[in-house]
């Protein structure tokens, strides 16, 4: 049984057990290191927390996924007024494919839209064309104004709600 809820603080560590073990996969996939100050960031779920609220994906009670929406601020990169950002898309690697990062982009999505967002962005690393594929087949528009041009690049991509 699926089930999507808010994190809460002492969920912080498992969100980073699960953010450094998706993204150490992708980034092996890609022939890439993780930096110490990426994998820093990572791991500071309660720095994140002070402006932004994390879901947790579980299936039969056990931890496979995470996202963190952040409301329009001045921590947000979201790029069109008001939108919301959606960032830390996370699912366990052994558990991909099965639909769960779907369920915590729409969970999220309908958070957003409770809270009067009538737009998300996010963006997905350039390069990575399963990340693009996913946001695409949730009906997110590949949108070049928000791209963020700094190491690593990163692509565009928003959703009217």
């Amino acid at each position: 049984m699926n089930r999507i809820r808010i994190a809460e603080p002492a969920d912080d560590d498992l969100i980073a057990l699960l953010l450094i073990r998706s993204f150490s996969h992708l980034y092996a996939s890609m022939g890439v290191d993780m930096s110490p100050i990426r994998e820093a960031y990572l791991k500071d779920q309660k720095g994140r927390r002070a402006f932004a609220t994390s879901f947790i994906c579980e299936v039969d009670g056990l931890p496979v996924g995470t996202v963190t929406l952040v409301p329009p601020s001045s921590r947000s990169v979201a790029w069109i007024s008001g939108a919301w950002e959606l960032r830390l898309l996370a699912v366990d690697p052994e558990r991909r494919g099965l639909g769960n990062a779907r369920k915590l982009i729409g969970f999220a999505e309908q958070h957003a839209q409770a809270a009067g967002a009538a737009a998300v962005c996010l963006h997905a690393r350039r390069g990575v064309p399963n990340q693009a594929r996913l946001y695409i087949a949730c009906d997110y528009v590949r949108a070049p104004a928000g791209d963020l041009d700094t190491e690593p690049f990163q692509e565009g991509y928003w959703k009217r709600l």
